[in-house]
């Protein structure tokens, strides 16, 4: 089992099966019901919870990701609740979640009544769930000819970065720079995961995702749609600082670890570097995106200015 960890909760992809037996009031195992899918009452539970006693719950598991833990999935909740496809809430504790109970519902998710025993079976053994547990769909990433084709600018494309932290607070600083749209190679880079999500503190939601094959190519029709493609990499020859923001930019970061890939470098018009001061040659690839993001919007806002008429 793989589990993705991080302060404040917790995210796992979990690889096996679990099979939640049935209900049986002299058992200390874990059950649990379909809150949407059954009608009764549960002893010990409000009117509006069904019979636990009535449900075999079975919890396919392969290949799933879950958020747990009350702040991260309130967060989760929040920003996107049609993300969520199965929302897992403590017996009990229909009260403290109500408000997130009703926008999963709204949202067209399903609402499942567990009890501690299965919720800390589907966190897993050093989990915290803190009583609720949210089953998060696969991200819906937009088409890439769309993403170009809609012009935005200036536009990020992701090469290599397979911590899903870094990329989600990359994703966090390029919206908070006024990025609109990032593009994510397909293969050596990860996807939109629970532990992105977090890490992008709800920044991922206002953001149009694609995703491409061969990165070389990709970059090649992007210039054909006009954008001029920036390399950003230590020690190119073209600083940050000087680098022409009139034009129409997509900025390619590249791996945790070595960068930018040369055929990317060869394919970009401009291979451009952050001046470094200290004795450390290199920056974490999101502060260095960030550091890039926030100097393009910058200069262009000091050149909205000049242009006003006084």
């Amino acid at each position: 089992m793989k589990k993705f960890r991080s302060r404040g909760g917790r995210f796992e992809r979990r690889a096996s099966q679990a099979n939640l037996p049935p209900h049986n009031p002299q058992e200390a195992s874990g059950h649990g019901a379909d809150l949407d899918a059954h009608r009764g009452q549960a002893r010990g539970a409000p009117a509006h919870w069904p019979d636990v006693r009535a449900s075999r719950q079975r919890h396919d598991a392969a290949n799933r990701e879950i958020v747990f833990g009350a702040e991260p999935v309130r967060e989760l909740v929040a920003a996107a609740p049609n993300s969520v496809r199965v929302l897992n809430v403590r017996l009990g504790d229909e009260h403290r979640f109500a408000a997130e109970i009703d926008l999963v519902r709204a949202s067209g998710g399903r609402i499942c009544a567990l009890d501690d025993a299965a919720l800390a079976r589907m966190a897993g053994r050093e989990a915290r769930h803190q009583g609720i547990i949210a089953e998060v769909r696969e991200y819906p990433y937009a088409g890439f000819e769309e993403v170009i084709g809609a012009g935005y600018d200036p536009l990020v494309v992701v090469d290599g970065v397979t911590d899903p932290r870094n990329l989600g607070a990359l994703m966090r600083s390029a919206e908070g720079a006024g990025v609109s749209a990032i593009i994510l190679a397909r293969d050596r880079t990860v996807g939109v995961t629970p532990a992105a999500i977090k890490s992008s503190a709800g920044a991922w939601v206002h953001l149009k995702i694609a995703r491409c094959g061969n990165v070389a190519r990709a970059l090649e029709q992007m210039q054909q749609a006009g954008y001029w493609v920036v390399a950003l990499a230590p020690g190119g020859p073209t600083s940050i600082y000087n680098l022409d923001t009139t034009r129409k930019l997509a900025l390619v970061v590249g791996s945790e670890g070595s960068g930018v890939r040369e055929i990317v470098k060869k394919t970009a018009d401009y291979v451009a570097a952050i001046p470094m001061r200290g004795r450390v040659d290199s920056l974490n690839v999101s502060v260095a995106a960030a550091i890039a993001l926030f100097e393009i919007a910058r200069r262009r806002a000091a050149d909205a200015t000049a242009l006003r008429p006084s």
